[in-house]
């Protein structure tokens, strides 16, 4: 079955120049919000217009890509703008992640130049500059010439607008070409199906790595609202920023389910429900309709939650707001019907469209996909393949989402039919993590599967057949956490590591995953020291309940035995019901061990 979205208007705008034209008329209205001080829409305008000609007069082409390494500033709105002002890609670059990534990043795209925020970024150890790159700062006042002196050609929708990285199954990551053509599009969507208007104040949310913060900054633009920055403490705390959402008056959030969940337990639990919300859109992974998000909307009548899908290869292609009373919504929510220009088809393994309720492969056509995988022509014409439903030359994604289409035209996500899987909103693929424990010394041979928790807890173990060869002993947990450390960001790090002589397999001779899937998992540390009093011993209770694991003393960190800054929001909740003390997230952090965190506690109690 396929179902299609009627046709757009021709001569969609680039997203860029939406912006231009808000400034143009409406220059007052602020247009970014950070930290209490707000930047109208022509000071915005002006700060990426010195930018732009900054990039320009460096040596940026069109077509070039230009890495943009910021901290939750203005700093990044302002580069994704210059950027796309000098006709080139922008690239989006997290400096937590492992410096030998950052530079596989710029070097696979080809990067001309790298955008910091400051001077004094310049050099840092975490931002490996790759010969030949130039350094920007974004804060350089030196005399440039008037960007509209340096106007060039208009932006076609098949030009680059950004290359985004997600995890590759080869052990390499893969960069997603997105043009413009389908992220105007989706602008032009979002802009008729949402409530979002003049002055409507929009968090962003997303990571500067995550295509949803393109669709938080110019869907807000567009419409002539106004992007509010959070800094990351805040983003990380559920608690706190229920408490900014709240007090900021925001109206809008894109959120992926797992921080969905997290702010609304955050809710249920302070009994705190932010009445400035008039829209939540969420996406990224599975929505499942938890009593925390019955209270939360139960208690936000006038708020909606919209449930939105597409992988990065497509940006957003299908939506659906959900209707009537939380009570009597699903538990596991359609992902609606195609957006503007989007066909949706539900293929069988030979390609062909199957009929309703039959599922089979969800596949993604009309011009909402992206160019390809950057530099992987095999890859991309495996994925992307000839529509033959469409107009000559026309393609369609294969997504490796297992669904059905109902009668009604709506589209219902299953699963994967591969080892892809989403941590914490992140996309990993199992493969790329395996080949990464395959290269750290003593392991002959690992098989990485997903403990299934809910989305909050969900966590990675590695299985591993060690080598019998190795000249030296097999490492602990804590030894090849650190080595993984080097090349794969946080999210990828296995929570268990597992030694075993050999793995099951199937009767066909293939390891068998649902076998070690079922498998209790043993979160190891490598502190043996038990509780040496009270305090120690409740803490260490209320984290063996946390993890859900044992196998750790009081010298192990809580972060790297899975624990995550959402998983935490019930421990903070327990610790200060067991201890009548006040303990956020960034206490945690600085005291991520038992150990420490009871020291803490005990002078907060003789204070």
């Amino acid at each position: 079955m396929t179902v299609t979205r009627a046709a757009t208007p021709v001569g969609l705008l680039p997203a860029h120049e939406l912006f231009a034209d808000r400034r143009r008329t409406s220059p007052g209205l602020p247009a970014l919000e950070y930290r209490g001080t707000r930047t109208s829409y022509e000071d915005l305008g002006v700060a990426a217009d010195r930018l732009t000609a900054r990039l320009i007069s460096r040596g940026v082409v069109a077509g070039s890509v230009v890495a943009i390494a910021t901290e939750r500033s203005p700093s990044f709105p302002i580069a994704v703008l210059a950027v796309l002002q000098a006709d080139a890609a922008y690239l989006p670059l997290d400096p937590a992640v492992p410096a030998a990534r950052l530079e596989f990043m710029m070097r696979d795209s080809a990067a001309t130049h790298l955008i910091v925020p400051t001077a004094d970024s310049i050099g840092l150890p975490a931002l490996p500059v790759p010969s030949g790159i130039r350094v920007i700062a974004v804060d350089d006042d030196s005399p440039v010439e008037s960007v509209s002196d340096l106007r060039r050609r208009d932006t076609a929708p098949d030009d680059l607008a950004y290359v985004m990285y997600t995890s590759g199954s080869t052990g390499v990551p893969k960069g997603v070409a997105m043009t413009h053509g389908p992220m105007a599009n989706l602008i032009a969507w979002q802009r008729t199906a949402s409530q979002c208007a003049e002055r409507t104040r929009t968090l962003q949310f997303s990571a500067a790595t995550f295509d949803a913060s393109f669709q938080e900054m110019f869907s807000t633009w567009a419409a002539g609202g106004c992007l509010v920055l959070v800094d990351e403490e805040i983003r990380r705390d559920p608690r706190r920023l229920l408490t900014f959402i709240d007090d900021g008056g925001i109206h809008r959030l894109f959120l992926p389910f797992v921080a969905l969940q997290a702010l609304a337990g955050a809710a249920c639990n302070l009994g705190r429900f932010p009445r400035s919300l008039v829209e939540v859109i969420t996406a990224g992974e599975q929505l499942q309709i938890t009593p925390q998000l019955r209270r939360l909307f139960s208690e936000l009548p006038e708020t909606s939650l919209e449930n939105q899908y597409g992988p990065s290869e497509t940006h957003i292609v299908t939506a659906v707001r959900l209707p009537g009373d939380p009570a009597d919504w699903p538990e596991l929510p359609s992902i609606g019907g195609p957006i503007d220009r989007a066909r949706i088809y539900v293929l069988d393994e030979s390609g062909t469209p199957l009929a309703p309720d039959e599922v089979g492969e969800i596949a993604i056509g009309g011009p909402v996909l992206a160019r390809g995988y950057l530099n992987r022509p095999g890859l991309t014409a495996h994925k992307f393949v000839p529509d033959s439903s469409g107009a000559p030359g026309s393609r369609l994604y294969r997504t490796g989402d297992v669904g059905f289409i109902d009668g009604d035209g709506l589209v219902h996500f299953l699963g994967r039919a591969d080892h892809q899987v989403k941590i914490r909103g992140h996309r990993v693929e199992l493969g790329e993590v395996e080949v990464a424990l395959k290269s750290v010394p003593g392991i002959a041979d690992a098989v990485v599967v997903v403990d299934d928790g809910d989305a909050v807890s969900k966590r990675l173990v590695g299985y591993l057949i060690g080598d019998p060869a190795a000249p030296t002993a097999p490492m602990t947990p804590d030894e090849i956490r650190a080595s993984l450390a080097a090349t794969l960001p946080e999210y990828m790090l296995p929570a268990a590591y597992v030694m075993l002589d050999r793995f099951p397999m199937t009767p066909n001779g293939k390891v068998d995953r649902l076998e070690l899937k079922r498998r209790p998992v043993a979160v190891q540390g490598s502190d043996r020291t038990e509780a040496r009093d009270a305090v120690e011993d409740s803490v260490l209770a209320l984290w063996t309940q946390s993890l859900e694991a044992e196998g750790f003393g009081v010298h192990d960190n809580y972060f790297l035995l899975g624990g995550n800054s959402l998983l935490a929001l019930s421990l903070l909740t327990a610790l200060e019901e067991a201890f009548d003390i006040k303990v956020d997230l960034s206490t945690l952090i600085q005291h991520p061990t038992v150990a420490g965190l009871s020291a803490w506690i005990r002078e907060g109690m003789r204070a």
